[in-house]
């Protein structure tokens, strides 16, 4: 083993034992791009953590990508120059001990932290995500949970910033080879001319693509290492560009590297989550950082580097790895065991704080000793496959026993209304989770009832069509066809069950994301540009309302949700919501018996995963049905009955005066809004009785007209502090408390405040400056001494402050 006086004298090493990430004409050590690493690393860790103006933090990974290409390259001319080779090997070796061991803790610490504090349900989640950051091709995998309906929803995963690492890693599984190819290519041109001809190519080819599939797949493009390749071969270009650079006069590489510093800087306080990224103007960072370290190839006194060089620069800059590594996993699981997306910015900057102690811990005992390690590059590559096969068993044995299923089987379907109502009032007693429950916590989460269906029968996302695939008794004549978005599909193991049962063929027209009612909703996340038309859904009405009108079913159940937002992500009013659906009803055939079924309730949080959480106290993830109706629950039933369609209100079957998650041995909800197939098969003979009830099924919610927002009126603009004002006449029975309600915003049915009895009604006083500006609905819930609520009509109005 060489000591470090020997490194010292090889062109390869520092006089640390660190090896050189720069081109041989070039310092051997670089403060400035060493400050550039806590530039990135702390526009990200500010980003995650909420401080406010640094909107567009995420721009510190793409200036990491532009550092890597950089030092990588120097690394590899420095070995070719010094020793006459590249050995693929050693490369492989170096990518080991540099990232590999810090990586692994992270994924281990992370898991195990999940399954402790956020139960096992995310914890098998999270388990699975760490089983493909091991193998570093975890940002194909959050590119396929970003584009997933279900998914897509879920909270972020606490190993969601290992797709950076997998992006370099796919890079330089390729590129080294690429190196050497040049290398060894005969010709006039110099080595670095031969590499620099291949990374412009790399770098036209990658932006176009970057550009292009921005516009028409923005969580793809996000993800891919195709539209990330570019940052790192334009960090490369500089490394091989070197000799050329070096002629630059020295006035004019410092107005580069302020340049450059000044473009990060711009795009860290100006980009936004609604930026479409990275597209084309994810130049703007990567060029600045290329700039920063082109310009300081010159070393000019009176440039950036002065700046970067600076005693907390560097010291951020040796240990950005490490903190980038943690500070994500430690502010999401933080988040989620809390039950929220995010935390208050107080509470961020101390979780921050904890991930630089333990960065600063991890960087001293497990990264920077093993970086330093000299092992024959052979045992140390051995070493690294051991390291990830070990990993990925490690998690898969894990995730296998955790998710052994405990599924309750045999039962029988509810056999009437009575039967179920006792069973649901029956479920607010409920202490402990079921030893058995169907499906098992594990498995509710894909217990999806769409899932029975070949997904050639789906659309997808993308799709404004999908193939006629028949269910129930394939050979009658009469149909049923049931219309929707996945509140439609969720219910097909029970429709199926009808169908057959009643002699009808089934048909299920159902898209993801996209509702019944024919209005315009925005993107989903994933598709087109954030904020933009969902053109595939308009498409796809126009499309399932024809098939409907040529098929002319018998009966047509709609079933869709209704938290959808317009193009713009601002909330529908009620006249829009109201609109949209009328034009279905209009569309559908006069002569088809029309049926609209409800939504069903809305839990405040994740059923199985409060409930893995909770297994000693069930009621704790329970939801009182006044908070769980949905925005536009009662518009609909309003526009259902003015067109004589009939309104099934499946909420009775979920909730007494309590929505519980649980009912009987039954796993009820998916996730917060998505009842399980094993429910809905259990439902299947009270579901078939009200679709062919003559008689009208009773709502739970109770429409009472003498129940009603007085201020603000309908379509108002308030600010500042404002006086809410409601009615309410209950009949004989006295009016006990009025609550009002407010939605939008990230809010759903949240109570802002308890109205006081006054000569002119229930009034309360509501600082409208504690939400944000935008549009908002406002409903009252009067309940009388029996404890019966009564629900008001909603009504629309915008909140703008200065």
């Amino acid at each position: 083993m060489l000591g470090l006086n020997s490194l010292a004298l090889d062109e390869r090493f520092l006089a640390t034992g660190d090896e050189a990430g720069t081109a041989p004409d070039d310092r051997r050590f670089r403060p400035d791009v060493e400050g550039l690493r806590a530039v990135a690393v702390l526009l990200v860790v500010f980003y995650h953590a909420d401080v406010p103006r640094v909107t567009g933090g995420f721009v510190g990974v793409d200036v990491f990508f532009v550092i890597s290409g950089f030092v990588i390259t120097g690394l590899l001319l420095r070995e070719r120059g010094s020793t006459g080779r590249t050995s693929i090997l050693n490369f492989y070796a170096r990518r080991v001990r540099r990232i590999l061991p810090a990586a692994t803790l992270v994924i281990v610490v992370a898991v195990a932290a999940s399954y402790l504090m956020l139960g096992y349900v995310s914890g098998n989640i999270v388990a699975d995500d760490g089983r493909w950051a091991a193998v570093f091709l975890s940002n194909f995998h959050f590119e396929s949970v970003g584009t997933n309906y279900f998914t897509s929803k879920l909270p972020p995963s606490p190993l969601q910033n290992f797709w950076s690492l997998s992006v370099e890693e796919q890079f330089y599984v390729v590129y080294p080879t690429l190196f050497l190819v040049m290398a060894r290519m005969k010709g006039r041109l110099s080595l670095q001319a031969k590499v620099a001809i291949a990374l412009v190519v790399v770098i036209i080819a990658s932006y176009w693509f970057s550009v292009a599939q921005t516009a028409s797949q923005p969580t793809a493009a996000y993800f891919s290492p195709f539209t990330r390749a570019w940052e790192l071969a334009l960090g490369a270009l500089v490394a091989v560009g070197t000799p050329w650079l070096k002629r630059i006069p020295a006035q004019t590489a410092a107005l580069f590297t302020w340049a450059g510093l000044a473009a990060i800087a711009v795009a860290a306080f100006t980009f936004t989550a609604q930026t479409p990224y990275p597209g084309s103007l994810v130049a703007i960072p990567v060029v600045g950082a290329a700039l920063v370290i082109a310009g300081g190839v010159v070393a000019p006194r009176l440039g950036a580097e002065q700046l970067l060089r600076l005693g907390p620069f560097q010291w951020f800059g040796q240990r950005s790895y490490s903190l980038y590594l943690w500070h994500w996993p430690i502010l999401i699981i933080a988040a989620e065991q809390a039950g929220k997306t995010t935390l208050p910015l107080r509470d961020n900057l101390g979780l921050i704080l904890l991930a630089i102690v333990i960065s600063m811990a991890s960087y001293r005992l497990v990264e920077n000793p093993i970086r330093h390690w000299r092992l024959p590059s052979r045992t140390t590559v051995a070493a690294g496959i051991a390291t990830v096969v070990a990993t990925v068993a490690i998690l898969s044995l894990v995730i296998g026993v955790e998710s052994a299923p405990d599924v309750a089987s045999g039962i029988p379907a509810a056999p009437n209304v009575p039967a179920l109502l006792r069973e649901v009032a029956a479920a607010k007693s409920i202490t402990t989770v079921p030893s058995a429950t169907d499906p098992g916590l594990a498995q509710a989460a894909g217990d999806f009832g769409a899932n029975d269906e070949k997904s050639s029968c789906a659309a997808d996302l993308t799709q404004s069509t999908e193939q006629l695939c028949f269910l129930g008794d394939v050979h009658a004549h009469r149909l049923l066809i049931v219309y929707g978005d996945s509140h439609a599909l969720m219910w097909l193991t029970a429709f199926a069950s009808i169908a057959s049962h009643a002699h009808m063929r089934l048909l299920v027209l159902g898209k993801p994301d996209c509702p019944a009612s024919l209005i315009t909703v925005s993107n989903p996340p994933g598709i087109g540009r954030a904020g933009g038309p969902y053109i595939a859904c308009n498409n796809w009405h126009k499309w399932a309302v024809s098939t409907i009108d040529r098929l002319s079913p018998s009966i047509l159940v709609i079933s869709q949700d209704s938290t959808y937002v317009e193009p713009g992500s601002t909330e529908f009013t009620v006249s829009q919501w109201r609109n949209g659906l009328a034009e279905l009803f209009k569309a559908a055939p006069p002569s088809t018996d029309k049926i609209f079924f409800g939504n069903i309730p809305w839990l405040s949080q994740s059923g199985p995963t409060c409930l893995s959480l909770h297994l000693d106290d069930v009621q704790a993830c329970s939801t009182p049905v006044t908070q769980a109706y949905r925005p536009f629950d009662q518009t609909e039933l309003s526009v259902a009955e003015s067109f004589h369609v009939r309104y099934i209100d499946p909420t009775p079957w979920f909730c007494s005066n309590v929505c519980t998650a649980i009912v009987g041995p039954y796993e009820v909800y998916l996730d917060r809004f998505h009842v399980t197939a094993a429910y809905a098969t259990y439902l299947q003979k009270v579901l078939g009785q009200a679709l062919f009830s003559p008689t009208p099924t009773p709502t739970h919610f109770k429409l009472a007209t003498a129940t009603a927002v007085a201020r603000p009126p309908n379509g108002a603009t308030v600010s500042g502090h404002y006086w809410l004002n409601a009615t309410a006449v209950l009949g004989a029975s006295p009016v006990t408390r009025i609550d009002f309600q407010l939605s939008g915003g990230g809010l759903h049915n949240q109570s802002i405040c308890v109205g006081s009895p006054s000569l002119v009604g229930s009034v309360c006083h509501w600082n409208t400056s504690d939400v944000a500006n935008g549009r908002y609905t406002l409903r009252v819930v009067a309940s009388d001494a029996a404890g019966q609520n009564f629900l008001s009509k909603s009504i629309s109005f915008s909140v703008k402050n200065r």
